[in-house]
């Protein structure tokens, strides 16, 4: 699950003392959510592990896979990850795993930007559990 964290700023103009409060969602690498968790709350370009069925590996036109659980699915890529800067990300293994398999996968969900789609997921690890 995620936690919220609340940042608190203090601002003064002027001789008056401003408040602002922001929340923010984050989370701990150690925690493993489903996809339904963290797309009930997105939050971009923060490392996450997440966990579920891998389906339509080997099936695309692209080095990516569905990965589904709590309901819901979201497109993982392993390799061709390119930053909006033009720099490339290297390419996580997929070997031994197979359509079905249940995974975690430690990475990124990226906002959408020049090489990549709202909501795209950038693996940096991937790990077949039994």
């Amino acid at each position: 699950m995620s936690k919220i964290k609340l940042l608190l700023m203090v601002v003064i103009v002027s001789s008056t003392m401003i408040i602002v409060g922001a929340c923010t969602n984050s989370s701990t690498t150690n925690e493993t959510l489903s996809v339904a968790e963290l797309m009930e709350d997105p939050v971009y370009n923060t490392e996450f592990k997440i966990e579920g069925s891998v389906s339509l590996l080997g099936e695309l036109f692209c080095p990516c896979f569905e990965l589904t659980s709590g309901g819901e699915t979201l497109m993982v890529y392993y390799g061709l990850m390119v930053e909006d800067d033009g720099t490339e990300r290297i390419s996580v293994s997929v070997e031994g795993i197979e359509n079905g398999d249940h995974v975690i996968v430690t990475g990124e969900l990226k906002s959408g930007g020049i090489y990549h789609s709202l909501n795209d997921f950038w693996a940096s690890s991937i790990e077949k559990t039994n």
